[in-house]
């Protein structure tokens, strides 16, 4: 069924539209006995928060996240944000929901970023470099699904060709870096771009919206990447063990601290330079989102950031006479407060 965009809802609107689960949980209210469903739905233009008071535990065995519902909804203002408040629900059915409209896409041209991707194949001059490159990188089917695949679950390059545009970001990002420290090795560090977050082809789909397969959760997509690349070398006769360890433990310690997920921590310049080059790029996309949402509101600050603990700036609007609310008194409300969670609980406080 066509449905309003979430971009172009407007406070006061009564609507009966579809949108994809991103998130959902029941949680307790603050006053009175009993729960209410909290929900985060999104579409190919953006994301907005829902809440049901009445009966929400029968709602929520109706569905689960990355499914899409058709909501009966108005659309109130909370804290400065537009929010669903639904009056009824139902999982919608294959004939109601189109992937294509539910699910965020890159704004960069999804062919230019593959031909990107494939130059910085082509870069690599080291023999054995550049043959596992070929290896994994010379299947179509392949380069195909790592072209479409998203770049996370709700957090940086969370749409479709998000992995392939963050991936290309990085190698860019990591040529500065050697122009700058020319005593890296560059054929090491742009594998290590290319390779490092292979792993999330296997660790997120995308259907109705984007989430983590079961080997996802399971396994993590920095496993899954070292066993994937593993695999590969395996087939590249006299490769030498030195190189296969020094890539590995880039690939291993991409995430730089051991809290954030990574096995290892960066023990080399190379390693080193992609950990900071994969934040880079991740958090400078993160804030461009937030930055675009928020103009899109009309808000001269985001709304407060819980993963980087701060409200981002926004610019462009006169800001409101009044006190701004702070962290403190946003955990403090006793409001019936809406908290939706983490949509990708298990990346915080990290972005990779």
């Amino acid at each position: 069924m066509t449905s309003t965009k979430i971009s172009d809802l407007k406070v006061g609107d009564k609507i009966v539209g579809t949108y994809a689960v991103k998130s959902k949980s029941l949680q307790a209210f603050k006053n009175k006995s009993g729960q209410f469903l909290s929900l985060m739905l999104g579409d190919a233009s953006g994301e907005i928060r829902g809440v049901m008071w009445d009966g929400a535990e029968a709602a929520a065995e109706l569905f689960k996240t990355g499914d899409a519902i058709t909501v009966r909804t108005k659309v109130e203002e909370y804290r400065g944000e537009k929010q669903f408040v639904i009056d009824k629900l139902k999982r919608a059915s294959e004939e109601e929901c189109d992937g294509a409209d539910l699910l965020a896409k890159t704004d960069r041209d999804p062919e230019e970023l593959r031909a990107s991707l494939m130059a910085f194949v082509e870069e690599v001059s080291d023999p054995h470099l550049s043959a596992l490159l070929d290896v994994i990188f010379g299947d179509e089917d392949f380069v195909d699904r790592f072209c479409r695949a998203p770049g996370a679950k709700g957090l940086h390059h969370a749409h479709v060709s998000g992995l392939v545009e963050h991936t290309v970001g990085v190698a860019r990002v990591l040529s500065t870096v050697v122009e700058v420290h020319p005593a890296l090795n560059r054929d090491l560090l742009i594998a290590g771009a290319l390779l490092h977050d292979l792993g999330k082809i296997e660790e997120l789909e995308t259907a109705i919206a984007i989430d983590y397969t079961d080997k996802g959760r399971l396994v993590g997509h920095i496993v899954i990447t070292d066993r994937m690349v593993t695999r590969a070398i395996d087939q590249i006769e006299g490769f030498p063990a030195e190189l296969a360890d020094r890539l590995a433990h880039l690939l291993l310690s991409h995430h730089g601290q051991k809290e954030y997920g990574a096995p290892v921590q960066p023990m080399t310049a190379e390693a080193c330079a992609l950990h900071y080059a994969d934040n880079l790029d991740a958090h400078v996309q993160y804030f461009g989102r937030v930055i675009a949402d928020g103009k899109a509101s009309g808000n001269h600050w985001s709304d407060y950031q819980r993963l980087f603990d701060r409200y981002i700036y926004i610019g462009g609007q006169c800001e409101p006479e009044g006190e701004t609310e702070t962290a403190e008194d946003d955990e403090a409300s006793d409001g019936d407060a809406v908290d939706c969670g983490e949509g990708d609980s298990e990346d915080a406080p990290r972005l990779l």
